[in-house]
Protein backbone atom coordinates (compact mmCIF):
# COMPACT_ATOMS: atom_id res chain seq x y z
CA UNK A 1 0.00 0.00 0.00
CA UNK A 2 1.97 3.73 -0.83
CA UNK A 3 1.30 6.32 0.69
CA UNK A 4 0.74 9.49 -1.42
CA UNK A 5 0.67 11.94 0.71
CA UNK A 6 3.53 10.86 2.40
CA UNK A 7 5.61 10.65 -0.61
CA UNK A 8 5.04 14.27 -1.95
CA UNK A 9 5.22 15.40 1.21
CA UNK A 10 9.30 16.20 0.48
CA UNK A 11 7.83 17.90 -3.04
CA UNK A 12 5.42 20.06 -1.31
CA UNK A 13 7.82 21.02 1.34
CA UNK A 14 10.73 21.50 -1.68
CA UNK A 15 7.89 23.46 -3.59
CA UNK A 16 6.89 25.83 -0.60
CA UNK A 17 10.18 26.70 -1.14
CA UNK A 18 11.20 27.09 -4.59
CA UNK A 19 7.90 27.68 -6.31
CA UNK A 20 9.68 28.28 -9.39
CA UNK A 21 10.55 24.36 -10.46
CA UNK A 22 9.22 22.94 -13.05
CA UNK A 23 6.50 19.86 -13.27
CA UNK A 24 9.04 17.72 -14.87
CA UNK A 25 11.37 18.10 -11.80
CA UNK A 26 8.67 17.58 -9.49
CA UNK A 27 7.10 14.45 -11.05
CA UNK A 28 10.76 13.12 -10.95
CA UNK A 29 11.08 13.93 -7.01
CA UNK A 30 7.45 12.03 -6.64
CA UNK A 31 8.97 8.89 -8.43
CA UNK A 32 5.61 9.75 -10.78
CA UNK A 33 5.41 10.12 -14.45
CA UNK A 34 4.53 13.36 -15.57
CA UNK A 35 0.76 11.84 -16.91
CA UNK A 36 -0.26 10.33 -13.18
CA UNK A 37 1.75 13.62 -11.36
CA UNK A 38 -1.03 16.36 -12.32
CA UNK A 39 -3.58 14.55 -10.85
CA UNK A 40 -2.03 12.56 -7.62
CA UNK A 41 -0.87 16.04 -6.63
CA UNK A 42 -4.54 17.61 -6.93
CA UNK A 43 -5.74 14.72 -5.08
CA UNK A 44 -3.10 14.88 -2.06
CA UNK A 45 -2.61 18.52 -1.84
CA UNK A 46 -6.03 19.62 -2.59
CA UNK A 47 -5.00 21.64 -5.37
CA UNK A 48 -3.32 21.89 -9.83
CA UNK A 49 0.97 21.65 -9.10
CA UNK A 50 0.53 24.70 -11.72
CA UNK A 51 -2.45 26.67 -9.42
CA UNK A 52 0.12 26.13 -6.35
CA UNK A 53 2.66 27.53 -8.08
CA UNK A 54 1.72 30.24 -9.30
CA UNK A 55 -0.13 31.08 -5.55
CA UNK A 56 2.92 30.53 -3.90
CA UNK A 57 4.55 33.09 -6.40
CA UNK A 58 2.20 35.51 -5.75
CA UNK A 59 2.77 35.29 -2.23
CA UNK A 60 6.26 35.60 -2.33
CA UNK A 61 5.98 38.65 -4.79
CA UNK A 62 3.48 40.35 -1.98
CA UNK A 63 6.36 39.63 0.77
CA UNK A 64 8.42 41.09 -1.28
CA UNK A 65 6.28 44.06 -1.69
CA UNK A 66 6.14 44.60 1.75
CA UNK A 67 9.26 44.12 3.05
CA UNK A 68 11.86 44.66 0.15
CA UNK A 69 12.31 47.72 -1.85
CA UNK A 70 12.62 45.68 -4.99
CA UNK A 71 10.83 47.56 -8.23
CA UNK A 72 7.07 46.10 -9.21
CA UNK A 73 9.31 45.47 -12.59
CA UNK A 74 11.44 43.25 -10.64
CA UNK A 75 9.33 41.71 -8.77
CA UNK A 76 7.14 40.96 -11.61
CA UNK A 77 9.71 39.25 -13.56
CA UNK A 78 10.33 37.25 -10.77
CA UNK A 79 7.19 36.34 -10.41
CA UNK A 80 7.68 35.01 -13.99
CA UNK A 81 5.42 37.31 -15.60
CA UNK A 82 6.40 39.30 -19.04
CA UNK A 83 5.63 42.66 -17.93
CA UNK A 84 5.05 45.02 -14.78
CA UNK A 85 1.01 45.36 -16.41
CA UNK A 86 0.40 41.77 -16.45
CA UNK A 87 1.84 41.11 -12.93
CA UNK A 88 -0.54 43.95 -11.55
CA UNK A 89 -3.57 42.43 -13.37
CA UNK A 90 -3.33 38.97 -11.81
CA UNK A 91 -2.58 40.82 -8.73
CA UNK A 92 -5.59 42.68 -8.60
CA UNK A 93 -7.57 39.18 -8.82
CA UNK A 94 -5.69 37.77 -6.24
CA UNK A 95 -5.69 40.24 -3.78
CA UNK A 96 -7.85 42.56 -4.82
CA UNK A 97 -5.83 45.66 -5.16
CA UNK A 98 -2.91 46.73 -7.04
CA UNK A 99 0.96 45.98 -6.42
CA UNK A 100 1.67 49.85 -5.72
CA UNK A 101 -1.59 50.47 -3.51
CA UNK A 102 -0.69 46.81 -1.85
CA UNK A 103 3.07 48.39 -0.88
CA UNK A 104 1.31 52.02 0.80
CA UNK A 105 -0.54 50.03 3.07
CA UNK A 106 1.44 47.03 4.20
CA UNK A 107 -1.74 46.40 6.71
CA UNK A 108 -3.36 44.46 3.94
CA UNK A 109 -1.12 41.65 3.78
CA UNK A 110 -2.27 39.86 7.27
CA UNK A 111 -5.82 40.60 6.01
CA UNK A 112 -5.34 38.97 2.54
CA UNK A 113 -3.03 36.21 3.95
CA UNK A 114 -5.75 35.28 6.32
CA UNK A 115 -8.05 35.27 3.57
CA UNK A 116 -6.14 32.66 1.06
CA UNK A 117 -5.06 30.75 4.21
CA UNK A 118 -8.09 28.51 3.50
CA UNK A 119 -6.40 27.06 -0.01
CA UNK A 120 -3.96 24.67 1.83
CA UNK A 121 -6.78 22.79 3.36
CA UNK A 122 -8.84 19.86 2.21
CA UNK A 123 -10.13 19.59 -1.03
CA UNK A 124 -11.14 22.20 -3.84
CA UNK A 125 -15.06 21.93 -4.59
CA UNK A 126 -15.59 21.45 -7.99
CA UNK A 127 -18.10 24.05 -10.13
CA UNK A 128 -20.72 21.83 -12.03
CA UNK A 129 -23.86 22.94 -13.54
CA UNK A 130 -25.02 19.09 -13.36
CA UNK A 131 -24.62 16.18 -11.27
CA UNK A 132 -23.56 12.77 -12.21
CA UNK A 133 -24.67 9.48 -10.57
CA UNK A 134 -22.44 6.74 -9.41
CA UNK A 135 -23.15 3.98 -10.11
CA UNK A 136 -21.00 2.06 -7.88
CA UNK A 137 -17.46 2.56 -5.57
CA UNK A 138 -13.97 2.34 -7.31
CA UNK A 139 -13.15 -1.21 -7.14
CA UNK A 140 -9.95 -3.15 -8.41
CA UNK A 141 -10.65 -5.77 -11.45
CA UNK A 142 -9.15 -7.89 -13.51
CA UNK A 143 -9.27 -7.22 -16.99
CA UNK A 144 -8.26 -9.03 -19.89
CA UNK A 145 -5.98 -7.96 -22.71
CA UNK A 146 -7.76 -6.40 -26.00
CA UNK A 147 -7.20 -5.96 -29.78
CA UNK A 148 -8.31 -2.55 -30.31
CA UNK A 149 -9.05 -1.24 -33.97
CA UNK A 150 -8.96 2.91 -33.73
CA UNK A 151 -8.27 6.18 -34.84
CA UNK A 152 -5.94 8.63 -33.21
CA UNK A 153 -7.26 12.19 -32.40
CA UNK A 154 -5.10 15.21 -31.85
CA UNK A 155 -5.89 17.98 -30.49
CA UNK A 156 -8.06 19.48 -27.48
CA UNK A 157 -10.02 16.99 -25.67
CA UNK A 158 -13.56 16.05 -26.39
CA UNK A 159 -13.55 18.24 -29.63
CA UNK A 160 -14.26 15.79 -32.87
CA UNK A 161 -14.69 13.10 -31.25
CA UNK A 162 -18.53 12.48 -33.07
CA UNK A 163 -17.15 12.52 -36.01
CA UNK A 164 -14.08 10.12 -35.91
CA UNK A 165 -16.67 7.79 -33.32
CA UNK A 166 -18.38 8.07 -37.27
CA UNK A 167 -16.13 6.74 -39.25
CA UNK A 168 -14.90 4.02 -37.11
CA UNK A 169 -18.82 3.30 -36.56
CA UNK A 170 -18.57 3.14 -40.27
CA UNK A 171 -15.35 0.92 -41.02
CA UNK A 172 -16.75 -1.45 -38.15
CA UNK A 173 -19.97 -2.05 -39.70
CA UNK A 174 -19.23 -2.72 -42.87
CA UNK A 175 -16.93 -5.56 -41.57
CA UNK A 176 -19.75 -6.94 -39.11
CA UNK A 177 -17.68 -5.53 -36.04
CA UNK A 178 -20.28 -3.61 -34.59
CA UNK A 179 -20.55 -5.44 -31.15
CA UNK A 180 -17.63 -4.84 -30.24
CA UNK A 181 -16.54 -2.54 -26.89
CA UNK A 182 -16.29 1.33 -26.95
CA UNK A 183 -13.11 2.40 -25.39
CA UNK A 184 -11.33 6.21 -25.15
CA UNK A 185 -7.93 5.96 -24.26
CA UNK A 186 -6.22 9.02 -23.23
CA UNK A 187 -2.53 9.71 -23.72
CA UNK A 188 -1.32 13.05 -22.35
CA UNK A 189 -2.02 15.19 -19.46
CA UNK A 190 -3.89 18.63 -20.86
CA UNK A 191 -2.35 20.24 -17.49
CA UNK A 192 1.10 19.55 -19.17
CA UNK A 193 0.37 19.33 -22.92
CA UNK A 194 -0.46 22.02 -24.98
CA UNK A 195 -4.25 21.05 -25.59
CA UNK A 196 -3.68 20.75 -29.69
CA UNK A 197 -1.07 18.21 -28.73
CA UNK A 198 -3.31 16.15 -26.78
CA UNK A 199 -3.59 12.60 -28.03
CA UNK A 200 -7.15 10.57 -27.67
CA UNK A 201 -7.52 6.80 -29.15
CA UNK A 202 -11.23 6.28 -29.79
CA UNK A 203 -11.55 2.39 -29.90
CA UNK A 204 -13.70 -0.69 -30.78
CA UNK A 205 -12.36 -3.80 -29.49
CA UNK A 206 -11.74 -6.37 -32.23
CA UNK A 207 -10.90 -9.89 -32.42
CA UNK A 208 -7.19 -10.61 -33.03
CA UNK A 209 -6.87 -11.49 -36.13
CA UNK A 210 -8.87 -8.11 -37.68
CA UNK A 211 -6.60 -5.91 -39.93
CA UNK A 212 -6.31 -2.16 -40.16
CA UNK A 213 -6.96 -0.06 -43.02
CA UNK A 214 -6.64 3.24 -44.19
CA UNK A 215 -6.56 5.60 -40.98
CA UNK A 216 -8.05 2.92 -38.97
CA UNK A 217 -5.19 1.27 -36.68
CA UNK A 218 -4.73 -1.45 -34.55
CA UNK A 219 -3.34 -1.89 -30.87
CA UNK A 220 -3.29 -4.29 -28.07
CA UNK A 221 -3.85 -2.88 -24.11
CA UNK A 222 -2.30 -5.17 -21.64
CA UNK A 223 -4.71 -7.56 -19.41
CA UNK A 224 -4.24 -6.85 -15.63
CA UNK A 225 -5.32 -5.08 -12.48
CA UNK A 226 -7.16 -2.04 -13.02
CA UNK A 227 -9.27 0.39 -11.13
CA UNK A 228 -12.63 0.93 -11.79
CA UNK A 229 -15.20 3.71 -11.39
CA UNK A 230 -18.60 3.73 -13.59
CA UNK A 231 -20.54 6.73 -13.42
CA UNK A 232 -23.46 7.87 -15.34
CA UNK A 233 -22.56 11.02 -17.31
CA UNK A 234 -25.43 13.47 -18.08
CA UNK A 235 -23.31 16.61 -19.34
CA UNK A 236 -19.73 16.79 -20.50
CA UNK A 237 -18.39 18.85 -18.08
CA UNK A 238 -18.52 16.32 -15.58
CA UNK A 239 -15.65 14.17 -16.95
CA UNK A 240 -12.92 15.94 -16.19
CA UNK A 241 -13.88 16.36 -12.26
CA UNK A 242 -15.36 12.67 -12.40
CA UNK A 243 -11.23 11.42 -13.83
CA UNK A 244 -10.09 13.62 -10.71
CA UNK A 245 -12.39 12.12 -8.12
CA UNK A 246 -11.33 8.20 -9.85
CA UNK A 247 -7.96 9.18 -9.25
CA UNK A 248 -8.24 10.62 -5.81
CA UNK A 249 -9.68 7.04 -4.64
CA UNK A 250 -6.89 5.69 -5.89
CA UNK A 251 -4.51 7.79 -4.27
CA UNK A 252 -6.97 7.49 -0.81
CA UNK A 253 -6.50 3.52 -1.27
CA UNK A 254 -2.63 3.60 -1.90
CA UNK A 255 -2.99 1.69 -5.05
CA UNK A 256 0.26 2.15 -7.04
CA UNK A 257 -0.45 3.29 -10.42
CA UNK A 258 0.59 1.08 -13.29
CA UNK A 259 2.23 1.23 -16.94
CA UNK A 260 -1.00 0.31 -18.40
CA UNK A 261 -3.38 2.98 -20.31
CA UNK A 262 -5.95 5.41 -18.69
CA UNK A 263 -9.14 4.90 -20.70
CA UNK A 264 -13.11 4.90 -20.67
CA UNK A 265 -15.18 1.73 -21.16
CA UNK A 266 -18.40 2.69 -22.28
CA UNK A 267 -21.18 0.70 -21.38
CA UNK A 268 -23.80 2.54 -23.28
CA UNK A 269 -24.15 5.84 -24.18
CA UNK A 270 -27.05 7.78 -25.23
CA UNK A 271 -26.90 11.66 -27.08
CA UNK A 272 -31.05 12.93 -26.88
CA UNK A 273 -30.46 13.38 -23.65
CA UNK A 274 -26.99 12.96 -22.96
CA UNK A 275 -26.82 10.03 -20.64
CA UNK A 276 -23.07 7.75 -20.71
CA UNK A 277 -22.64 4.83 -18.57
CA UNK A 278 -18.90 4.74 -18.61
CA UNK A 279 -16.07 3.24 -16.38
CA UNK A 280 -13.15 4.92 -15.77
CA UNK A 281 -10.48 2.64 -15.83
CA UNK A 282 -6.14 3.01 -14.70
CA UNK A 283 -3.85 0.77 -14.85
CA UNK A 284 -2.81 -0.50 -10.95
CA UNK A 285 0.16 -3.02 -9.81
Amino acid sequence: MIDYRERLLPVLRSLEQNPDQSLDELARRACLSLYHFHRVFTAVAGEAPGEMCRRLRMQRAAWQLCYSDASVTTIALTAGFASSQAFAKAFRRHYGGTPGAFRRDKRKIGHQESKEGHVWEGLLPYAEGHSSARSNAMKTVEMEARTLAYIRVTGPYGVGYDAVCGRLHQWASARGLTGGEWIFIYHDSPEVTPPEQCRTDICISVPADTQGEGEVELQRIPGGRYAQSRYLITDRTQYGPRWQEHIGEIVAAGLELGDGPCFELYHSVSQDPLRDDVSFCSSVR
